[in-house]
């Protein structure tokens, strides 16, 4: 199977929203943080970089009523569909990389999730550091090195060995002239292991679209046979916030 993470997120665009319908508290959560760390005034203009289907930027304007619209870049544009098109939002089709090295200015940057896709992080980067007002802050949200998601063995190990690991961004922030702090935030995730073992089945992380549908169903197997006995799984799923101050 040919790993295409463009096509994955095309794929998934439809459904994406629905695996977190019932998570509000959860994105309710990281989206304060993301303001805190943030430090977002309602005159910012904010960049949601790789936003998907605008899960938290949708979450932020609940929370701080910006004045300008939050700028909402994706390579995929199935996911951009499913963000309002109204005054609260400007979608932009566009890959990372390109939109970090091309004109404009901005407030404060977040890149939720998204940093490991990228080949070429340092030009990405030094991209972000010149479209950043004097004293503007991006936002790196990250997994760490390692997971405690109740996942197949394989997938864990897969995880491990493609993970950016934060301190190497950290380098890479300060090399380029950010100032760097790095904070750890952690949620308490319980959830049913239908709905779980469901959202895997589809192919809810990236990671997973590196299986193929004979690969995922084993690891599913491994999953069943693990948790045969438990209705509700239960984990911490533990955040690294990367903040890069100009």
């Amino acid at each position: 199977m040919q790993y295409s993470i463009q096509e994955h997120y095309q794929k998934l665009a439809n459904q994406y929203d629905d695996f977190w319908a019932n998570s509000s508290e959860f994105i309710d959560f990281l989206s304060q943080a993301i303001i805190e760390h943030l430090q977002l005034k309602i005159t910012d203009i904010l960049v949601d970089l790789g936003c998907g289907t605008g899960i938290y930027g949708k979450a932020i304007r609940t929370q701080i009523n910006l004045e300008n619209k939050i700028i909402c870049v994706d390579p995929s544009d199935k996911m951009l569909e499913k963000i309002p098109n109204n005054t609260y939002y400007q979608t932009v089709v566009k890959d990372a990389v390109k939109f970090a090295n091309e004109p404009g200015k901005y407030d404060k940057i977040l890149i939720k999730e998204m940093i490991h896709h990228i080949n070429d992080k340092e030009k990405l980067l030094t991209g972000l550091f010149d479209r950043l007002n004097k004293q503007g802050i991006l936002l790196i949200i990250l997994l760490p090195p390692t997971i405690e998601y109740p996942l197949f063995q394989q997938a864990l190990s897969v995880y491990e060995s493609v993970q950016p690991h934060y301190n190497n961004l950290v380098n890479l922030c300060e090399n380029i002239g950010f100032k760097t702090t790095v904070n750890f935030i952690d949620y308490n995730v319980s959830i049913s292991k239908e709905k779980y073992f469901n959202m895997v089945s589809n192919r809810y992380m990236s990671l997973l679209s590196r299986f193929n549908d004979k690969e995922l169903n084993q690891g599913l197997q491994e999953m069943e046979e693990k948790y045969t006995n438990i209705s509700n799984l239960e984990f911490c799923d533990r955040f690294v916030f990367l903040v890069a101050k100009k």
